[in-house]
């Protein structure tokens, strides 16, 4: 829309002597505050047009501040007719006033201002969104906050619930005699969790430096220092994936207490839980959502459940970490029993392959309130070791919902053990491991001069916040979560100059091969759109594709979102052509994908997956379009299999299944057996492996598509 006039209605006010953006004006009262005012009582209020009646002789607007909503009446013959003829010539939906008038009740009940008076305090020069969509929209809710928030009042309050929960956390501790400090974001080594930090240079100091990963070897030293009790609200960094769950800059709250051991500090857990939540909400049960986006009730009354880490896996997966000792010991366990982490496991440590293992088999399977204790030594370098079995440590997690929300163990204080350890982490930084702990020669200073017997605990404020206001991304409760730079739509340069640039693979992949061509995951919405306005009898398929494409993005380091559409809109228009294939993927495909403006790129690499007829054109020259081509025809495959077992569902299918009917040619004779086991060469990955992988993703939607 022109929103020139905007601009010279501005100018109009200025060319009259008067200013459409005012420096400040005298509030008497907010909106809210007004509803509450006996009849006439006068006010000035003030607020953002969103709404705008005119019936002649009389205007009726609505107002809208921080506090709500109301109704604003201008009528000719109170207002003066010269003020009220400006009113209609140039305000417009956006602008803010302000008002000066008495309060009165309409013959319908509501609560209106009279006005008088009324002055522009500023002119909006963009008109606002006229059916905001609110989250619907997610991807402008993002780039877009301010607009998501003057548009959707749902929004505006869950960030109103997250400054009040940081609030009344501040109160807790302060009643408890913590005291809160501040400790620095740059830092010389990155410590304080397993985590791959995120690099920059000093210039003053020619230095090259970290954001930190966690405050908490500083809030330790505050103990060396005399402090008893201490916490922070820190804004923390870490290089790591991008998922719903995580985000590489968060805000954690860290506190340290001197003589309290990971026992006590899970007590103090349960009643700071209990109370904040009951103050917040009123009640301690709280429906949150699932991992599935299910809401689900859970308690938060004190005392919650206890489970070691080990007996954990154990119980969900058969493999008893205590008896792997080393990290190849363990791969051989996971392979033994066809599990697939979602990172690349080769050069992990022993630690970090626990925890990879315990987050895919366990954590998503917690839901009430539980407290995970008993990590392995090597999976906690700062946490202190059990007096009775020096194999593991005094330490917890809370997991709420299948998320990991608090961290927390007695610390360590021995300055010769945790040089010890930091060597170990060292070594396993040498070997490749990313997310090792570094080394921290300072800290290991500090010790040595002695620090008291303490436990240490951390919680994720978007995680918590996240839980409580039913949201499964954690950008929906950051307000301004960072975002891709998105393409100026007034570039004048053509498509191929202002293409994204070519991702490619991570050193040690294959020669250089590209993971894809683009990122285009935000449009995953308008994918799942187009899936269920041109699907039918495809659709089963077309989900499993997607599906096992996002598994296979996250094996190679690609992005799931981007890899999971292209699954999803491969053969969108197979139900359409009634099975003719030497139409597939053509014009008719093309046509639906711009519809809604899908990239070129979107359905280049969709073509590349009939090979047949589109493979000079659009070669297998990238990772994802590979990956597109062998699964393909696996996971149909995999569905006819489905459907000829007994219980018809994918539960019980076992990967011996699916190869014993591979080799039975007269089974689904019109599946290429050839196109699946080109994933030992153009994937590298063993049948049987691509087979699990893709049986595993599709297990994990086996209600949508009906198996």
């Amino acid at each position: 829309m022109d929103d020139s006039f905007r601009l010279k209605k501005a100018q109009a006010i200025r060319s009259a002597g008067g200013q459409p953006y005012a420096s400040s004006f005298e509030r008497t009262h907010t909106l809210a505050e007004v509803k509450d005012l006996k009849e006439k009582k006068p006010c000035r209020v003030a607020g953002r047009v969103m709404l705008c009646r005119s019936m002649g002789k009389m205007t009726f607007l609505t107002l809208q501040d921080h506090t709500g909503r109301l109704q604003i009446a201008l009528k000719e013959d109170i207002t003066g007719s010269d003020a009220y003829k400006k009113a209609l010539a140039l305000l417009d939906l956006g602008d803010f006033v302000g008002i000066t008038g008495e309060r009165f009740t309409t013959q319908r009940g509501e609560p209106t201002v009279m006005t008088k008076e009324w002055t522009m305090l500023t002119k909006a020069l963009r008109q606002p969104p006229e059916k905001w969509q609110g989250i619907k929209d997610q991807e402008t809710a993002w780039r877009q906050r301010y607009l998501d928030l003057l548009s959707n009042r749902e929004t505006f309050e869950r960030f109103a619930f997250r400054s009040l929960f940081v609030r009344k956390l501040r109160e807790y501790y302060w009643k408890n005699d913590f005291t809160e400090v501040e400790t620095p974001v740059l830092v010389n080594a990155a410590s304080g969790a397993l985590a791959e930090p995120f690099g920059t240079h000093h210039n003053a100091y020619d230095l090259d430096m970290f954001l930190r990963i966690a405050p908490e070897t500083f809030l330790k030293e505050c103990l060396v220092g005399g402090f008893d009790r201490v916490f922070e609200v820190a804004r923390c960094f870490r290089n790591e994936g991008l998922d719903p769950s995580h985000l590489q800059d968060f805000t954690m709250v860290e506190h340290y207490a001197a003589y309290w051991d990971f026992e006590m500090n899970m007590q103090f857990t349960e009643k700071m839980f209990s109370a904040l939540i009951k103050n917040l909400l009123g009640t301690t049960k709280v429906k949150i959502p699932d991992r599935e986006g299910k809401l689900v009730t859970v308690d938060f009354k004190a005392p919650w459940p206890r489970l070691t880490m080990r007996d954990a896996i154990l119980k969900n997966c058969g493999i008893d970490i205590a008896k792997e000792e080393s990290a190849d010991r363990l791969r051989a366990a996971m392979k033994k029993k066809n599990i697939q982490l979602d990172v690349p496991v080769e050069k992990l440590g022993r630690g970090n392959l626990i925890d990879q293992l315990y987050k895919k088999v366990s954590r998503p399977l917690v839901v009430q309130p539980t407290f995970i204790t008993s990590h392995p030594i090597d999976l906690s370098p700062l946490a202190r070791r059990n007096d009775t079995d020096p194999s593991i440590t005094d330490r917890f997690q809370l997991v709420v919902g299948g998320w990991e929300i608090v961290n927390a163990y007695s610390e360590l204080t021995d300055p010769v053990d945790q040089a010890g350890r930091f060597e170990q982490q060292a070594k396993a930084s040498a070997g490749g491991d990313k997310d090792a702990h570094r080394k921290d020669t300072e800290f290991v200073k500090a010790l040595e001069y002695g620090c008291p017997p303490a436990s240490g605990w951390g919680m994720g404020v978007d995680r918590i916040v996240a839980l409580l206001t039913q949201q499964t991304n954690l950008r929906d409760v950051v307000l301004f979560p960072l975002m891709k730079p998105e393409k100026s739509s007034d570039d004048s340069v053509s498509p191929a100059a202002s293409a994204p640039p070519l991702r490619e693979l991570p050193s040690g992949n294959t020669d250089g091969m590209l993971l894809q061509h683009a990122e285009y995951g935000h449009l995953l919405p308008e994918a799942h759109r187009l899936l269920e306005a041109h699907t039918d009898q495809i659709k089963a398929h077309l989900l499993a594709t997607g599906a096992a494409m996002e598994a296979l993005a996250k094996k190679f380091g690609g992005d799931p979102a981007t890899w999971k559409i292209a699954g999803l809109l491969h053969d969108l228009d197979w139900d359409k052509l009634a099975k003719n294939y030497e139409e597939h993927c053509g014009e008719t495909l093309e046509h639906m994908l711009a519809s809604v403006k899908i990239p070129q790129e979107v359905l280049a690499d969709i073509r590349a997956h009939y090979a047949e007829k589109y493979g000079a054109q659009y070669p297998l020259d990238s990772m994802l379009r590979k990956c597109l081509y062998c699964v393909d025809e696996l996971t149909g495959f995999i569905v006819a299999v489905a459907l000829v077992r007994p219980s018809k569902k994918l539960f019980d299918m076992e990967v011996k299944s699916v190869m014993k009917k591979l080799k039975d040619k007269a089974f689904a004779a019109a599946v290429s057996r050839e196109q699946i086991g080109k994933c030992e060469e153009l994937l590298n990955i063993p049948l049987a492996d691509f087979i699990q992988l893709t049986l595993d993703a599709m297990k994990g939607i086996a209600d949508e598509i009906g198996l």
